[in-house]
């Protein structure tokens, strides 16, 4: 069987009597050396999965038992067709474009056919945007990029890192330590002014000696810092 036999070819499910659409694609296993199934869309251009297993018979139709037997939740993680990839010798001759793919009745590949000539799987050295086949006889190790060592040896490497300070910790150097008052000198002093209160009532009059209840008072309702200025 031929790959060119079958895309093309509708899928037709047996027990509803309907064709479930047309096959585009097929699906194979990451070294081509097996086809594990097939894409297909039906007529609204839904893509589905059809696995070569629950293939049913292929003729004219390629048939299933039912629409179960299909599925849309699939992933393309496995390599499409080949079908139109470059083929280049590792000589560095052009052996033309993949035309199509040959297999057998377990879906194992037999012969990859170009325009200019047939070849097995096992003559595949590499493929991705291109094809390459191993016309000399080669590994394809032998064409792998060496690793370039550094000539630093970083083993026995020690660093020292010194730790910058961070932000908040140089705007903290840069702002005036914060002078701690005791607010017991205020007692005695006379308020130069009224102090009003957080609910706007009067909690100070003006001319008012300061004793150690007003501190307390004063430091309740957050009025301290404005104690200090008032007083004489």
């Amino acid at each position: 069987m031929k790959l060119s036999e079958i895309i093309g070819k509708q899928v037709f499910d047996i027990y509803n009597a309907n064709i479930i659409g047309t096959i585009h694609d097929a699906c194979f296993d990451e070294k081509y050396k097996k086809v594990l199934g097939f894409y297909f869309f039906d007529q609204d251009e839904n893509e589905f999965y059809l696995k070569n297993s629950n293939i049913y018979s292929y003729s004219d139709y390629i048939t299933v038992r039912n629409s179960s037997k299909v599925s849309s939740d699939f992933s393309l993680v496995n390599p499409l067709s080949p079908i139109g990839k470059n083929v280049v010798g590792v000589s560095g001759k052009d052996y033309g474009t993949l035309s199509d793919v040959e297999f057998d009745e377990k879906y194992n590949i037999t012969n990859f056919i170009t325009n200019i000539k047939s070849f097995s799987p096992t003559e595949i050295l590499q493929i991705s945007s291109n094809m390459v086949i191993n016309d000399e006889k080669v590994k394809l190790n032998s064409f792998k990029p060496k690793t370039v060592k550094s000539a630093i040896n970083l083993d026995n490497l020690t660093v020292t890192m010194m730790r910058l300070p961070d932000e908040d910790t140089q705007v903290q150097k840069l702002m005036p330590k914060k002078l701690t008052v005791n607010s017991d000198i205020l007692i005695g002093k006379k308020l130069t002014k009224d102090i009003i209160g957080k609910n706007n009532e009067l909690i100070l009059k003006q001319n008012q000696t300061i004793t150690a209840k007003q501190l307390i008072v004063a430091k309740q309702h957050d009025k301290l810092n404005e104690l200090f200025y008032s007083v004489y």
